[in-house]
């Protein structure tokens, strides 16, 4: 949003100010989506649940802008400068003049990416709850493994474990689900438990890069520098370039004292992504401690020129307050609920449903008489 907590989807990308939420699946990563379904007394014995993911390049709201927008003649003129834009628009601008060959706005298409149905038994209020029973096949792995990633990406340390759990089950030998329940332990500090889940999947593929790296963190809370750093170089010996792995084996360099070392592998991770904030933040103390305060007060100049600006959260305190869902999805562990038709809805579905009964019955008519 904007510095008047104005959205930014006006190709004003300049003006953004702070962030109400982020929500992507970076490679490799997955997202898991909670929803809370009210079941009413009168559903009978089954339900029937019908989920789709959908997709759509672009925003609607960016396409009726970038297409024919005008400012609101009916709505009192907004002021607009680099850092806000309070503007109010209409969408009923002439397209003749548009770039592209398309005089219109486009009605983009909303793709399935993924759907599935499933079907749920539902028991009388007063009967006990059911034992869960999981039948885990070998390849159900990747299922389990996906969702336990969103738990914990969520924050959801004890859930991903569990999930990470059913993955070794299903697959012991293979070492991402104890990879991955040790990443759940070092996360919340266990290193000793993170330790022997490590060991397992280490047994398994000595040579694996994400059982490296979070043996070497487990290492390095130890004060077993050597040994993390010795890890950490496995790493990079398949990985060069991966910043994140410079940066640990730059920081226990760093906790060893090894200044000029430490210096060399942050140098090595701005060569990849010069506005990385971890290497100029470590390079300032490792300048410091090489006693160049040039150089330290450089890269403290680009640390904090780089870093997200935390005072401008308070921003989005008004949006949020004015925009519920916005902010229910800006909380790491967050629910959706099932919302009951209005009138105007039902109206619409009791209609609709009318209009299939007729036309079903026209249909079964000899000749389609009415």
């Amino acid at each position: 949003i904007d510095a008047h907590g104005n959205l930014i989807n006006k190709r004003n990308a300049w003006a953004n100010r702070a962030s109400v939420y982020v929500h992507l699946i970076p490679p490799g990563a997955a997202d898991t989506v909670h929803y809370r379904l009210h079941v009413p007394n009168h559903t009978g014995e089954r339900i029937t649940l019908h989920a789709k993911l959908n997709y759509r390049k672009f925003m609607w709201w960016n396409t009726q802008f970038s297409f024919a927008s005008l400012e609101d003649p009916s709505q009192p003129h907004g002021s607009t400068t680099p850092d806000y834009d309070d503007r109010k628009w209409a969408f009923t601008g002439d397209t003749s003049s548009v770039s592209g060959n398309l005089k219109t706005i486009p009605n983009l298409p909303i793709i399935t990416v993924a759907e599935d149905t499933k079907n749920i038994k539902v028991l009388p209020r007063s009967a006990p709850a059911p034992q869960p029973q999981v039948q885990l096949a070998k390849d159900d792995w990747t299922r389990w493994n996906d969702y336990g990633i969103g738990l914990f990406l969520q924050g959801d340390l004890k859930g991903a474990q569990a999930a990470f759990l059913r993955v070794s089950e299903a697959d012991p030998r293979n070492p991402d689900g104890w990879v991955n329940i040790g990443r759940a332990l070092v996360q919340e500090g266990d290193t000793d438990g993170a330790r022997k889940v490590l060991d397992k999947a280490l047994a398994i593929n000595p040579q694996l890069a994400r059982a490296n790296f979070f043996y070497a963190r487990v290492l390095r809370e130890e004060g077993k520098y050597d040994e993390a750093a010795s890890h950490l170089q496995a790493v990079l010996a398949q990985y060069p370039r991966d910043r994140v792995v410079r940066n640990e084996l730059g920081r226990v360099l760093f906790l060893q004292k090894r200044y000029a070392g430490a210096v060399k592998e942050f140098e090595a991770t701005l060569s990849i992504d010069p506005e990385d904030l971890q290497a100029h933040y470590n390079l300032m103390l490792c300048y410091n401690g090489l006693g160049d305060d040039a150089k330290a007060n450089e890269h403290k100049a680009r640390y904090l020129r780089f870093k997200a600006d935390e005072s401008a959260q308070a921003i989005t305190g008004p949006y949020r307050q004015a925009h519920a869902e916005d902010n229910n999805e800006r909380q790491p562990i967050h629910e959706h609920s099932s919302v009951a038709l209005g009138p105007v809805l039902q109206r619409k579905s009791v209609a609709g449903k009318v209009a299939s009964k007729i036309a079903t019955q026209d249909n079964v008519r000899p000749g389609g008489g009415k």
